[in-house]
């Protein structure tokens, strides 16, 4: 009996010590009426990381939902591995935080959605669906994060002036990025300046004939030291109206001891007309030190 009691004992201690899952705090209200509406499981009015992770799939609970401006909670919800095709599509909201499990985005996911400045797509993503991000008419700029592999048909469209792709990309489908788009029967929107595209991989990924098919004749191509040949040289890459090296700092067209000398001394604080920091950051981290300087004369010095 006394082996029984201390038993039952020992399983309660078990049971009150196991940490309960933590309510999510939603910074929009609409998005939490929702969010509680469809999974709080418990009735208590709240969401718990627990609930949250216990989600599946999004279903059609987000589509052409307005009200909300933010879902960065959406990180919570790791039982996701793909935002399925429209869950987004024509919502109002402007900012949305993937959860790490998500492997793929489905078709029109985003499409018409209020999504505004900068998107960036982090790298758990492999797929990037056709339409997922069309008409996305406040998206100026899109950063598609190292471990992104395929991009779809028709996939980003907004008055979108930079565009960065990584080294992992496989392949891009026909007319994957459109920088004009329609904002009413009467107007459109522009970019502001027109598209740059920056590339990570010094072998040029093989993309459709197309994808950049709006920006013919049009937008500048930035790409890693040593591949400006094979870049103008490859199907789809080779309609850019401009091309640049990263390292060009003074951007003359070569890379050579002026390149470095000029880096150098901005780093240094003795130069102090602007430098792009996208040609001149060499490696690629964000940040222009003796790294790059470093890289760039491994270059030259290879070449």
């Amino acid at each position: 009996m006394q082996k029984l009691s201390a038993s039952l004992a020992c399983l309660l201690l078990g049971v009150a010590a196991r940490p309960q899952a933590a309510n999510i705090t939603f910074a929009d209200d609409g998005v939490k009426a929702l969010c509680v509406a469809n999974w709080d499981t418990d009735g208590d009015g709240e969401l718990s990381t627990g609930e949250a992770a216990a989600v599946s799939t999004l279903g059609s609970v987000f589509r052409e939902r307005t009200g909300m401006t933010t879902f960065d909670e959406l990180q919570y919800f790791t039982g996701l591995t793909a935002i399925g095709d429209y869950a987004f599509y024509k919502s109002s909201l402007q900012r949305v935080a993937l959860p790490e499990t998500v492997t793929a985005i489905g078709q029109y996911a985003f499409c018409q959605s209020a999504l505004s400045g900068e998107l960036r797509v982090p790298g758990t993503v492999k797929h990037i669906g056709d339409y997922a991000y069309d008409l996305c008419r406040q998206m100026t700029s899109v950063v598609l994060e190292e471990g992104v592999e395929t991009v779809g048909w028709h996939c980003f469209s907004g008055p979108v002036t930079s565009f960065s792709l990584p080294a992992s990309l496989a392949y891009m489908s026909s007319m994957a990025v459109n920088p004009y788009v329609s904002a009413t029967s009467s107007g459109a929107v522009m970019p502001e300046g027109r598209l740059t595209v920056t590339v990570r991989s010094a072998v040029p990924a093989p993309v459709n004939e197309f994808a950049f098919f709006y920006v013919f004749a049009e937008a500048r191509l930035i790409v890693p030291a040593g591949s400006l040949a094979a870049y103008k040289a490859t199907g789809g890459w080779s309609h850019f109206a401009e091309y640049v090296e990263v390292g060009d700092v003074n951007g003359d067209g070569r890379l050579d001891i002026t390149d470095v000398t000029l880096l150098i001394a901005y780093i240094q604080g003795r130069e102090h007309s602007e430098i792009e920091g996208r040609i001149a950051d060499v490696n690629g981290d964000g940040v222009l030190d003796g790294e790059d300087v470093s890289l760039l004369c491994q270059h030259l010095l290879g070449s």
